[in-house]
């Protein structure tokens, strides 16, 4: 199937940018269906790269190759392409690693598909229609591997709210991981994403070195990671604080598997139910020394993007009115519409308005199993920093 574009609308393309909107397209093949893998060529005829086509989305091709001579066997050349991916991740991992991004979409030439592993299982989320016609190919593959547990995560056929599971392969039971040598569970069920944020790894390992001695607050905590590196590392104590009391639940669980259940009987570590916003703003000031704020993402729409950054501005804002003279915000978004310099920007007017003095210790991004492609800096979606907060000006 070939697909042409209009008069000097390659450029993207020929600076291997994998998407292709619908207004830049001038001509399609009949009989082209959603899931078909296209030839894209110039005005004049010229290959430009191999995509998926999606008749329904405003990104009407996501490019996957630019080498005029794919190989036509389509198992052939992906079960060689995903074999090089697979080997690239695992020689990422840190030691005593299980858990990490297998196939992260275009940032691994995959676009739309995203598998994590947890151990021996592979969870996939398939996006698009395209690797969707993939998912027999894909399961093969990951057989052909050893994973012996691999689970499909989609939205529920009916529309509403919320995303289901289907076994392709194995039984569905708690799924158990190493990271790092700490084990946690991801909640593939019932948790959000896969059950897991493997895109922390670097940035738990960070707190950790900072975490001895300190009385720490994980807001947005999930289940728990941050707090497990932070007790495991020698913090005093912490206090991990979600809106939802299933994520807690599976944070104690997390503790107790690591061996630190005893910080729940002691006191060392409290479980928190309640609005992160709403706590920021009561809490008494001076408690912590060192706050966590790793939200869920305040926007997937470029239109609310304002809204959005107050969202953000709002809770570091009481952040930092709140901790010790001297301590420490680990502070993200996770809103691929954020960039790092209006992440900054929001930082900046956040100190202003709390009338502190703030310094950028770290610049914080996503663990590397999921990088992204220099070509493609929207996969760039996780931004972090590193901040003290050393008092009022």
């Amino acid at each position: 199937m070939v697909i042409r574009l209009k008069k000097n609308k390659e450029k993207a393309i020929l600076n291997f940018h994998p998407w292709v909107f619908s207004g830049a397209i001038d001509f399609v093949e009949k009989h082209c269906n959603a899931g078909d893998i296209v030839e894209v060529q110039s005005s004049n005829g010229s290959f430009l790269g191999w995509g998926f086509y999606d008749p329904s989305s405003q990104i009407r091709i996501r490019l996957f190759s630019f080498d005029k001579e794919k190989d036509e066997k389509l198992d052939t050349y992906w079960f060689s392409k995903w074999n090089q991916i697979l080997n690239l991740k695992r020689s990422l991992l840190p030691k005593d690693t299980n858990g990490f991004r297998l196939f992260h979409s275009e940032g691994d030439g995959v676009p739309g598909m995203i598998v994590d592993i947890y151990n021996d299982t592979a969870v996939l989320q398939l996006k698009i229609p395209g690797v969707i016609r993939l998912k027999p190919l894909l399961v093969q593959f990951l057989e052909s591997v050893g994973y012996q547990t691999i689970i499909e995560k989609h939205e529920k056929q009916d529309s509403k709210k919320g995303e289901e599971v289907t076994v392709e392969k194995g039984v569905l039971s708690e799924c158990i991981f190493l990271e790092n040598g700490y084990r946690f569970i991801s909640d593939i069920e019932k948790g959000q994403k896969t059950g897991f944020f493997l895109d922390q790894r670097e940035n738990r390992a960070l707190l950790g070195t900072y975490a001895k001695n300190r009385t720490i607050l994980n807001t947005f905590a999930y289940s728990g990671a941050f707090s497990v590196y932070a007790l495991l590392n020698g913090a005093k104590s912490v206090h991990s604080l979600d809106i939802s009391k299933q994520a807690l639940e599976i944070c104690e669980k997390n503790l107790k598997l690591n061996g630190i259940g005893s910080a729940i009987e002691n006191g060392q570590h409290k479980s928190i139910e309640h609005d992160c916003f709403d706590y920021l703003k009561q809490m008494d000031p001076g408690f912590y020394d060192c706050i966590i704020i790793d939200p869920p993402a305040f926007t997937k729409n470029i239109s609310t993007v304002m809204q959005a950054s107050r969202g953000y501005k709002d809770i570091n804002m009481r952040a930092m009115s709140k901790i010790q003279d001297g301590g420490l915000i680990f502070t993200f978004s996770c809103s691929q519409h954020i960039s790092f310099d209006l992440f900054k920007k929001i930082v900046f007017g956040a100190a202003k308005d709390a009338k502190k003095r703030v310094r950028i210790l770290h610049h914080l991004t996503q663990s590397p199993d999921h990088g992204y492609s220099v070509f493609h800096p929207e996969g760039e979606y996780l931004k972090g920093l590193v901040i003290q907060v050393d008092g009022e000006i």
